[in-house]
């Protein structure tokens, strides 16, 4: 469907990420070759990133899936430049993930029941801007995970290609709270009610164990303390929460209920 454009395009706020989206592209086959290649520790990596490179491997499989899925109801082409790098980048993330356990393991993990469930619940959400929102949330959850997977496993090479892909991550969290908080991003937000969009972060906080995600940081970085990451991860969502909200500006009612995650 051919939708027209309600904001600047390329040359406004979100042009500035995808031409950034367009700078920075890479290899994925390469980056997990050189990854490997160049690592500084001589000991060959550990079971712990191959398992987590697995689960990066289905996971970037479901944000390419729902981003595609939401391209053909886009209301706008300002929408459809933030789900289409998202698209081309999540795909290429699978990849690179795919290629580091292959090359460590000589296979992939297969996939569990919670990234099974996690992709029914985020298909669940029937409305287009509730599921956008959904998506947002969740690529905010995996740029910061990867902010701390880049540091405890750079001795296994995965910590360099986590970088590239938080790079990656990190934009599409700005492009989508760029849209949705101008122009016509920003109405459809005031629009949905307030229980759909508490249904879009209940969903990604189902999916979301800071505790056991803290626990993971300290294990792969021993000085960081635990409780304080699954803190510093709820702050992180918290104050993403707060930017939709405030931009609704509105009295509904669920909203009065949330209970803030911190």
């Amino acid at each position: 469907m051919v939708v027209p454009y309600h904001g600047s395009g390329t040359s406004g706020p979100l042009g500035r990420f995808v031409r950034d989206a367009m700078s920075h592209a890479w290899s994925p086959g390469e980056v997990a070759r050189l990854a490997l290649r160049n690592r500084p520790d001589t000991a060959p990596p550990s079971e712990l990133a191959w398992l987590l490179a697995s689960g990066s491997t289905y996971a970037e499989q479901v944000g390419l899936d729902v981003a595609a899925g939401l391209v053909p109801g886009c209301p706008d082409a300002d929408m459809k430049l933030v789900l289409a790098t998202a698209v081309a980048d999540e795909a290429k993330h699978s990849a690179v993930f795919h290629a580091y356990a292959r090359a460590v393991g000589g296979s992939v993990e297969e996939p569990g029941d919670a990234v099974e469930e996690l992709s029914r619940d985020l298909w669940s959400l029937d409305d287009h801007t509730a599921r956008f929102i959904a998506h947002t949330l969740a690529e905010g959850f995996a740029a910061d995970e990867f902010h701390w997977f880049e540091r405890g496993l750079a001795a296994d090479g995965l910590g360099e290609i986590y970088r590239l892909v938080r790079r990656d991550e990190s934009r599409h969290v700005a492009l989508g709270m760029s849209y949705l908080t101008r122009g016509p991003g920003a109405d459809r937000l005031r629009r949905l009610p307030g229980s759909l969009l508490l249904a879009s972060e209940q969903i990604v906080l189902r999916h979301t164990d800071v505790e056991a995600l803290g626990s993971l940081v300290h294990r792969l970085v021993p000085e960081a303390d635990a409780a304080r990451v699954a803190e510093w991860f709820r702050v992180r969502h918290e104050t993403r929460m707060r930017v939709l909200t405030n931009v609704r500006g509105d009295g509904h009612e669920p909203l009065r209920r949330r209970k803030p995650t911190i």
